[in-house]
């Protein structure tokens, strides 16, 4: 499934998420997402959940409680906030820049991931923009950001073990797009990765 924690807006792909644990308004009551996940687990079919973690945007409370808006129409977070960037780490960022070296961010992101295997019964994640989970400064330099970054391992080591520790059969597939050692590391540690195919 594409993420369906609610998101700005009535329509969307759900990337632009604001509350992590509440399914949105368009899709339904969460009791229905439930009954979907069930039949889905009858039919023998496994539910994986799009999930976008690297980001969240306007909307959301953790943004706006440690906000900025003397800088314009968008704003930035403060240096105060316990969650995000101030200024996003790369280039591809979209909304506000989460800080996964923070305690806090590290600790929402775990309850997150932790809701809806329990809460709705998923299958496990397919992690939009995984490579983003860095405090590397590589803004301007695509290629840096892609490079071997052990820390960035560090942080999926954390959280896939905190995932497994609460299912372990539960599937991780990263949108990662990094260096092939860094991939290397991630699926000899049970990650599945995006062989970045698309062109061919």
């Amino acid at each position: 499934l594409m993420p369906v924690m609610e998101f700005e807006g009535n329509d969307s792909w759900g990337y632009n998420g604001v509350f992590m644990m509440a399914p949105d308004k368009y899709y339904g009551p969460k009791n229905e997402l439930k009954r979907l996940v069930d039949s889905c687990h009858a039919h023998g079919i496994a539910v994986i959940l799009d999930i976008a973690l690297n980001h969240q945007f306007g909307q959301s409370p953790m943004v706006r409680m440690y906000f900025d808006a003397s800088l314009g129409q968008w704003g930035q977070p403060t240096a105060q906030s316990p969650w995000f960037n101030q200024v996003a780490k790369h280039d591809f960022n979209v909304g506000y820049d989460f800080n996964h070296e923070s305690l806090a961010t590290k600790y929402f992101t775990k309850k997150i991931i932790g809701h809806w295997l329990t809460e709705y019964k998923i299958d496990g994640y397919r992690f939009d923009l995984s490579k983003g989970f860095t405090q590397k400064n590589t803004l301007g330099n695509t290629a840096a950001w892609g490079q071997y970054d052990q820390t960035r391992i560090n942080i999926w080591l954390d959280y896939t073990s905190h995932m497994w520790s609460i299912d372990s059969t539960a599937y991780v597939i990263l949108e990662h797009f990094a260096e092939n050692s860094e991939e290397t590391v991630l699926s000899n540690n049970k990650m599945m990765l995006w062989g970045n195919m698309n062109y061919a």
